[in-house]
């Protein structure tokens, strides 16, 4: 077997890292117009039942439940993205410091002014600029918008089904 050329295997794994990371943004960007477009159909549904379609609402529910359980794999994603890119990093900067990379300016460490790392080299939560951090926010912002809406939707039933025990009384 051959020898590996240090610089051209780090060319490599930079290279993979990157698409790595470009794919899972489209993963993220397929999740939140998977979300959006659930939050606007729930949207009408439950307008739809101020109208009086009450059936609407019912069929919001398993747009609700759905919106959370795609929130729930979103979250996990972003999980195992990170853990896996956050290994190749840490790969890419042992990389650095093998025999065959002296003189270059080994951007891994470079970047630690901007991702501040502990005495073992593991970055320092809550400082820096972690997007994965800031990424794992959004599905709890929609999963926050779906239980408000579910809070909504259970409100609007009640007051349909009041309305309507209502009537039925008024009309004996």
């Amino acid at each position: 077997m051959g020898k590996v050329d240090t610089f051209d295997e780090y060319k490599l794994f930079v290279e993979d890292t990157a698409r790595l990371s470009d794919r899972r943004q489209t993963v993220t960007n397929t999740y939140i117009a998977v979300n959006s477009l659930l939050l606007g159909a729930i949207s009408f549904l439950i307008r739809d039942a101020a109208g009086g379609n009450w059936w609407g609402l019912l069929l919001a529910f398993p747009l609700l439940a759905g919106g959370i359980v795609v929130c729930c794999f979103w979250q996990q994603f972003i999980h195992k993205y990170k853990t896996l890119i956050g290994l190749r990093i840490d790969t890419l900067r042992s990389m650095e410091d093998l025999p065959g990379m002296e003189g270059s300016v080994r951007m891994y460490h470079v970047e630690d002014r901007i991702y501040p790392r502990d005495a073992e080299g593991k970055m320092i939560p809550g400082q820096g600029l972690n997007f994965s951090d800031l990424e794992k926010r959004l599905p709890m912002v929609f999963l926050a918008l779906y239980i408000l809406y579910t809070l909504a939707a259970l409100l609007a039933l009640g007051v349909i089904a009041a309305t309507t025990l209502a009537k039925c009384f008024c009309l004996m």
